[in-house]
Parts: structure tokens; sequence; C-alpha cells
């Protein structure tokens, strides 16, 4: 149910606010370029990115979904809808909030925000998911 982990791997970093119906939850932030920790969904799970300030907030800069199939060793950009286009997303300001359900149909692989772009922010993200496919979330440092 997953890729191994290490010992030093962890549960969802954060704890759903209350009244929020997902049961898994992984969030956190972009201040520059980089990645996020590593993380292994199965089935669908939602993505958001949004600046501070509620819906529509201010961010400038890219960040792109990736996964891997071999443990972390190499990262492929997503794709959107089967059509080819990458899952890269980019703000140059306010209003650009992303929302999108991603399904993943195999089991242990893992995934990643890749900030590859920064302006200014923070870029916020959170990914979620509610029911059996959070028994197969896990958040590692090091997979």
């Amino acid at each position: 149910m997953g890729l191994p982990l290490p010992p030093s791997a962890g549960p969802a970093s954060g704890t759903p606010p209350a009244g929020d119906q997902a049961n898994a939850v992984v969030s956190g932030s972009f201040s520059a370029t980089g990645q996020s920790a590593p993380f292994v969904f199965w089935g669908p799970f939602n993505l958001v990115l949004y600046g501070n300030s509620g819906p529509n907030g201010n961010w400038n800069g890219t960040v792109r979904l990736e996964r891997s199939f071999d443990g972390g060793t190499t990262w492929i950009v997503c794709g959107v809808g089967g059509s080819g286009a990458q899952a890269s997303w980019t703000s140059s300001g306010t209003g650009s909030d992303v929302s999108v359900v991603v399904g993943e149909p195999e089991k242990g692989v893992a995934y990643r925000l890749n900030c590859t772009a920064f302006s200014s922010g923070p870029i916020n993200y959170r990914l979620s998911t509610t029911g059996a496919a959070a028994l197969s979330l896990a958040v590692a440092s090091n997979i």
C-alpha cells in the first residue's frame, strides 16, 4: 500500500480544520523556488494553489505537479486530462487560484509540487482526500 518509507516518515502534514470533511491533508507554502516533500496518494485527491488573503489571493510564480514511478529518483510532470498538456500553473497576480481533482489509478506512485519560478507570494498549497484513498497517504522526508 504505497512506497516503502523510511522510519522518519510520518502522517499527513496537517490536520483538517474544524468542519472539514477531508481525513487526510498535506499543506504548505512556497516562498521561493523548490519542491514540496514527496507524498503518496492512491485514488482521487484534490490539489489547490492559492495566495494569501482568501480566495483569489495574490501570488506570482509557476508550480507544477510531478510524479515518480521509481521511488523518487525520476520526476515527471503530470499530464492534464489525457490531452498531453502539462500540469503546470502560472499566476502573475490576483485571481489565479488553482483547484483540480487528480485521479491516481496506480498504488505506490509518489507526487510532489515543484515551484519552478517565484516572484511573490507566498504560494500556498493544499492536497486532500477522503475515504479509502486516505489509507494510502504518506508524507516522507526521503523517498
